[in-house]
């Protein structure tokens, strides 16, 4: 190691990455020693702070180090006087600028490393940092100072090892710096770091712990075995990062000419910016010596979720000045930070397997387990430094922006946890057995996110058509911001499900209230000033003008004629048929809404590959499956454009799915698995197959099995069923395709000057019609179905339907009715009377919050001592006692919070009552629509089946149905169902009549009259106190011939109301004085569409008894047209 070539040598082995300059290079300072130390017990420590800065213990270091020190240029030396004194006089010398250079090559070893650091340490830490720059001199260059990354750069070479038994780096999430409670940690076990040029690399087991001063503390965050983390860096310079021999610094005096206003020694090496990948690959688990296999994982809360976000707020907060100012004479410009420097950071994370469990409590009473197969995510975000523009000195806002995403996951699957019982208050130690069922399976999972690229105004957007492909009509394929392909999807949805995911929510949905209700903006009143502004930008119909107005052109031409003939035919006639039959159905409003050509940003695309969902009731045994070959949904985002006189913004979603398939059981008294064991369909089942010639034989089941028609039952075996076999599944419903459209609208803020321009008022006749309706819309089209049941089936789907679809939670009927009492105990209060009382309860509301806080932090002392002391009987009641005050005043606090908000939303509702009247609205400009739902399909076939699933007794066919659900402003509403065709059809051997219900119009007779078989319209005011007024119900049903006999009455009571006996009912009835019940079966023929009726009214009132959904009367709207028929 001594001389200049052997040292040299050794410079370049270490230091490899930088170019060494092909001329010799002198240098005043050069030495290279093998060094040795090791420390027992090693710690700083800053002021009197409970945690230590830094603390390791038995360190070991060896290996090579470097100092080297280049000869100076001329430019490089500076001259300094030396005041030698008498009889001497002074004296100038030169002295080099040139830094003295480190080049290292070192290995450590230590037991224990920890490290802490938080945001709270800032003012102390730039303590430090100012007496340092005491014992420093500045450089005399004149350059803009290097920050401390770039001098590390300069100065610091080569490598550095280090093996540690267990490192700790502590995360401080508080603004105190005494407080040592509220940290995160991350330990490390068997670590080996190593740092070289521009890389960091990890290896070891990593385990994240959450600590706070609460029940939730020493949550185990992340568990990642086997990790292996690297951090590369990218320097972005006008230069060779590397190449930190060309630095030469510049005395002020010889600074050129031509580089005085602006020089910079370190322009070449400086960096602009840079750029971070990020590399976290999890190897294969390892299996540790008791034969338990350890796996990666992720434990949350809720409260979790909350600290994450106030570290993160504390963390990216901008630190306070520290003896900075004219007072202590300190003008320097701050430094810049490195999370500001950043150009972009990218992220590649892999894994073999990740188990993730959400609790939204500490009871874990409820959660989601998520069980993922290999996979990985690979990400960029690149930072842009915007400059505000509003007069002020502040630095610019740092805009964080995702340039890519893309993930990919295999086999995963993901399951509902809840208690058998009820919900029960939160206990610190005994918990009830938590049920784990299945909830989603899928077999592949792919999402990638792009730049959001603006789509042209006028570019037509491909849109799902009722054939269910995806029509291109632009020259470019679309590309969507997201993208999301699951394949192979198996969905579960039954009671206990149902009840997890209800409860996840609503804890959700009240934590997000009490947050929104305490807030400053809860009681802000609605400013006048910007409903005029709006008014006035937005102009009034009804302003004179030398334009006519459209009332004025309508009673002019051949329009008028028109509208008077059809205003004379109001009395007589009640239905208006077009002369000219076009063949084609109007569009719905639904698909037209989706279908305009004004995006500008095609936002989702889902695309889903044989996915099937398992639905299954509470009250019978059984379950049915739903399954689609292919399924794609897209989302778009539209132009914001004036709306009904008002700028709106406009969202839409149109999906199709192709091959449906409905599948259910056949035997009622065998019940299905649930979970992963359940016997899914197969993809051959769920696929679309070609048609393929009547001679073609492929497998046994085409042989002897029922293929792919209605009907048909699905089994692994081919043969006789065993009762060891799987169960068996029967195609109730056969391929056919089904198409959605939403279309959403809303109010949109948006600065007066990127304001569109509002239509002129003048426009044409024609126009007005064509203009859109700011109304949401959804629209459910399917083409043609084919349905086969039996009366189990019939009964599991009705199940289905008034449990599981259309459910609605009981707590959301109680908080209708509180806000009910609340707005009739508020009626005769003005809002400014409202108040003062609203004000006192927020304020009750913060106190109950911060009371429950103090118990929390009480509970969490009192469980260390007992950890300290566990056989102290005073500390186990003290315990006990605080955990009751703390659960009663949660109760409390969620009580005081519903009222809260009860009381906030009758505020705000009288504040836009007034706000309507001083506007001098009507009531007719007042009611407009606001949501339209409409369900429409070609045809339908069902066939009714007896209980084995084959044998038909009955067979119902329909065509152009079509249900429309218009809601207004008002809460009042429109129900229109028509039906074109319809006919029923008796299948039992040996009967008088096959038809049993046919219209008496002929099908050509309604091709060319577009009249419905069906019709039924009902308009409904808005409910007074609660019950619904019916304005008009109106029933039109052309002529239909109707052929019963009394063993096909029996069958479909069978059918429909199975274990209930029809003789029985007549005797019931006839007691009650109602009819009398003859034994001949003249009279008993007479009474069974009465029975019907009473029958199919008792069915619907139970399911509008079970089902809140339906605010309206079934009894009211069904009872003229049952007796109608009768």
């Amino acid at each position: 190691m001594d001389g200049k070539d052997n040292i040299v040598s050794h410079m370049q082995d270490i230091d490899k990455d930088t170019p060494y300059p092909p001329g010799d290079l002198e240098f005043s300072t050069l030495w290279c020693r093998m060094v040795r130390g090791n420390v027992r017990h090693l710690e700083f420590q800053l002021r009197d702070y409970t945690v230590k800065l830094l603390e390791t213990t038995d360190l070991h270091w060896w290996g090579r180090l470097l100092g080297a020190e280049q000869e100076a240029a001329s430019c490089a030396k500076r001259a300094t006087t030396v005041e030698i004194g008498g009889p001497f006089g002074d004296a100038t010398v030169e002295r080099s600028m040139q830094p003295l250079k480190y080049f290292h090559d070192l290995s450590c070893d230590a037991q224990t490393f920890r490290y802490a650091w938080g945001p709270c340490w800032d003012p102390a830490i730039s303590q430090v940092n100012l007496a340092l720059d005491y014992l420093t001199k500045p450089s005399i260059d004149p350059s803009k100072p290097l920050p401390w990354w770039d001098k590390s750069r300069l100065l610091y070479h080569g490598r550095l090892t280090m093996s540690v038994e267990r490192m700790s780096l502590l995360m401080h999430a508080s603004l105190d710096p005494y407080n040592s409670t509220e940290e995160m940690a991350w330990e490390w076990k068997d670590l080996y770091m190593d740092w070289t040029t521009a890389r960091f690399l990890w290896k070891g087991d990593l385990d994240v712990y959450v600590k706070t001063a609460s029940k939730y503390d020493d949550c185990h965050f992340l568990s990642f075995p086997n990790l292996r983390l690297g951090f590369d860096i990218e320097w972005l310079c006008n230069g060779d990062p590397n190449n930190h021999h060309s630095v030469s610094p510049y005395a002020p005096d010889k600074v050129p000419e031509t580089s005085k206003q602006g020089h910079d020694s370190y322009a070449a090496f400086r960096s602009q910016n840079l750029k971070l990948a990020i590399t976290i690959d999890i190897k294969h688990p390892r299996v540790v010596d008791d034969q338990k296999r350890q796996s990666p994982s992720c434990l949350l809360y809720s409260s979790t979720l909350k600290w994450l976000q106030t570290l993160w707020a504390i963390t990216s907060s901008v630190s306070r000045p520290i003896r900075r100012g004219h007072v202590w004479k300190n003008k320097k410009p701050r430094k810049v930070q490195l999370g500001r420097h950043y150009k972009s950071i990218s992220l590649d994370f892999k894994f073999p397997e990740l188990k993730v469990n959400y609790w939204a409590s500490f009871a874990q009473q409820r959660g989601i387990e998520m069980c993922f197969g290999a996979g990985g995510i690979n990400s960029e975000w690149s930072l842009t430094l915007v400059p505000y523009t509003d007069g002020l000195i502040r630095r610019p806002r740092a805009d964080w922006s995702i340039i890519k995403l893309a993930s990919s996951i295999a086999e995963s699957h993901v399951y509902l946890c809840g208690t058998q019982g009820q919900d029960s208050k939160e206990s610190l130690s005994v918990r009830e057995p938590v049920k784990k069922s299945h909830f989603l399976t899928f077999s592949r999972f792919a999402y990638s996110r792009h730049d959001a690229k603006p789509a042209s105004p006028m570019s037509e957007e491909p849109v799902p058509s009722q054939a269910g492909q995806t029509q291109q009509t632009g020259p470019e394929i679309m590309e969507f911001t997201h993208s999301l392909v699951l394949e192979c999807l198996k969905g579960t949805w039954n009671t206990s499900n149902r009840g997890v995911v209800f409860g996840l929510y609503e804890g959700y949905s009240k934590a997000q209230i009490l947050k929104k209700n305490l807030s400053t903006e809860a009681l802000k009143g609605i400013k006048m000033e910007a409903v005029t502004t709006t008014k006035a930008r937005s102009g009034s119909f009804n302003q004179p003008g030398s334009t006519p107005s459209p009332l004025t052109r309508l009673q002019k031409g051949h329009g008028a004629s028109m509208l008077q003939k059809l205003l004379s035919e109001t009395d007589t006639k009640f239905m208006a048929f077009s002369e000219e039959n076009t063949g084609e159905r109007e569009l719905l409003h639904g698909i037209a809404a989706c279908q305009t050509n004004d995006v500008i940003n095609r936002n989702w695309c889902i695309e889903l590959v044989n996915c099937q969902v398992m639905l299954q009731g509470c009250e019978t045994p059984g379950c049915v499956i739903a399954s689609a070959a292919n399924a794609r949904i897209l989302q778009c985002q539209h132009q914001s454009a004036w709306r009904d006189g008002a700028l709106t913004s406009k969202t839409t979603w149109a999906g199709s799915l192709e091959g449906m398939q409905y599948f259910a059981t056949v035997e009622p008294k065998h019940s299905p698995k649930s979970g992963r064991e359940f016997p899914w369909l197969t993809e051959s089942d769920i696929q679309q197959h070609e048609r393929r010639p009547s001679n073609s034989i492929h497998a046994m089941p085409d042989l002897v099995g029922s293929g792919q028609s209605v009907g048909g039952v699905v089994s692994s075996t081919v043969g006789a069923k065993t009762a060891d076999d799987d169960l068996q599944l029967q195609r109730i419903i056969s391929h056919c395709s089904c198409q959605f459209y939403y279309a959403s609208y809303g109010p949109l803020d948006l600065d007066p000057s990127t304001v569109p321009p509002k239509p002129e008022e003048n426009e044409e006749l024609s126009d007005m019609w064509k203009r859109e309706r700011a109304v949401d819309s959804f629209t459910v089209v399917h083409s043609e179905l084919q349905v086969c049941t039996n009366s189990v089936q019939y009964a599991m789907i009705l199940d289905i339907c008034q449990n599981l679809l259309l459910y609605v939670e009981p707590k959301r009927k109680e908080a209708s009715e509180r806000l009910q009492r609340m707005r009739f105990q508020l009626q005769l209060s003005s809002v400014e009377d409202q108040r003062g009382p609203l004000l006192q309860m927020q304020n009750n509301v913060r106190s109950l919050l911060s009371n429950m806080h103090r118990l929390e932090r009480e509970l969490y002392n009192t469980h260390r001592a007992l950890e300290a002391n566990i056989t102290d009987k005073g500390l186990q009641e003290q315990s006990q006692d605080l955990a009751k005050q703390y659960n009663g005043c949660k109760e409390q606090l969620t009580a005081t919070s519903e009222e809260l908000h009860a009381m906030i939303s009758c505020f705000k509702e009288r504040q836009q009552l007034q706000i309507s009247h001083k506007r001098h609205v009507t009531k007719d400009d007042q009611v407009t629509p606001v949501r339209r739902i409409e369900v429409c399909f070609v045809s339908a076939k069902w066939r009714l089946t007896e209980e084995d699933g084959q044998i038909g007794v009955a067979d119902l066919a329909l065509t152009d149905f079509l249900y429309t659900k218009v809601t207004k402003s008002d809460d009042s509403g429109e129900h229109l169902l028509e039906l074109g065709w319809v006919t029923v059809a008796n299948l039992l051997p040996n009967e008088a009549y096959k038809d049993v219900l046919r219209p008496q119009v002929s099908s050509l007779d309604r091709k060319h009259t577009h009249r419905k078989a069906l019709r039924a319209f009902s308009r409904e005011k808005g409910t007074v106190g609660g019950i619904s007024v019916k304005e008009h119900f109106e029933v039109n049903v052309v002529p239909v011939t109707i052929q019963l006999t009394y063993r096909f009455f029996r069958t479909m009571m069978t059918f429909f109301f199975p274990g209930r006996n029809v003789d029985e009912g007549e005797e019931t009835s006839s007691q009650a004085g109602e009819f009398e019940a003859e034994p001949q079966a003249t009279v008993r023929e007479t009474c069974i569409c009465t029975l019907l009726c009473r029958l199919s009214l008792h069915k619907m009132n139970v399911f509008k008894d079970n089902c809140s959904t339906f605010s309206y009367s079934i009894k009211d709207m069904m009872y003229p047209y049952m007796l109608l028929i009768s």
